[in-house]
């Protein structure tokens, strides 16, 4: 009587960004303490976070991923428009989640392996951060080489200061 209906809509949504996976390094020395928020000193890993975040709302249009890396390296979330989901993921991440070491060229891999079939108009990589590789089998040039065949640009971003940097320190006191 009150003509119930029942069906289902689909929406296509085509756009024209480009495809952004983001490597987010968690090893131990992100715990540095060398940034400061509202007075208190904050580790990278949590900066990085912050700045990421404001980063992904920016970029309406855009699928973007994040892989994880540390002595291994793992897609924490693939490329998606759904950016609340990546955020939510995001704010999950922490220091030592993948290893204490830094395997730069196998997060790269990964990166490289999620985008290498992909017909988007731009490819990008923005690799985040504060150390140099010392871990993994896949060495950093040859990712960059296998980046270069795919037309996948990479951005590196350091993270830190110059010398020394604070850090807690575990002890009994």
């Amino acid at each position: 009587m009150a003509r119930p209906q029942q069906g289902k809509k689909f929406t296509e949504i085509s756009s024209v960004g480009v495809d952004i996976m983001l490597l987010l390094d968690t090893s131990g020395s992100m715990q540095a303490l060398d940034f400061e928020r509202d007075g208190k000193r904050v580790n990278r890993l949590e900066i990085i976070k912050e700045i990421v975040a404001k980063f992904i709302d920016k970029r309406a249009n855009d699928r973007v991923g994040l892989v994880v890396f540390g002595d291994d390296a793992f897609t924490q979330c693939p490329l998606t428009l759904d950016h609340g989901i990546l955020i939510e993921l995001l704010s999950k991440v922490e220091i030592g989640m993948a290893g204490e070491s830094t395997a730069i060229g196998s997060a790269m891999g990964i990166g490289l392996s999620r985008m290498k079939d992909l017909k988007a108009k731009s490819k990008i990589m923005i690799l985040l951060t504060d150390g140099r590789n010392n871990a993994g089998q896949f060495p950093p040039d040859k990712a960059s080489e296998v980046a270069k065949s795919l037309d996948v640009k990479i951005y590196t971003i350091g993270v830190g200061t110059h010398g020394k940097a604070p850090f807690l320190a575990d002890t009994i006191f």
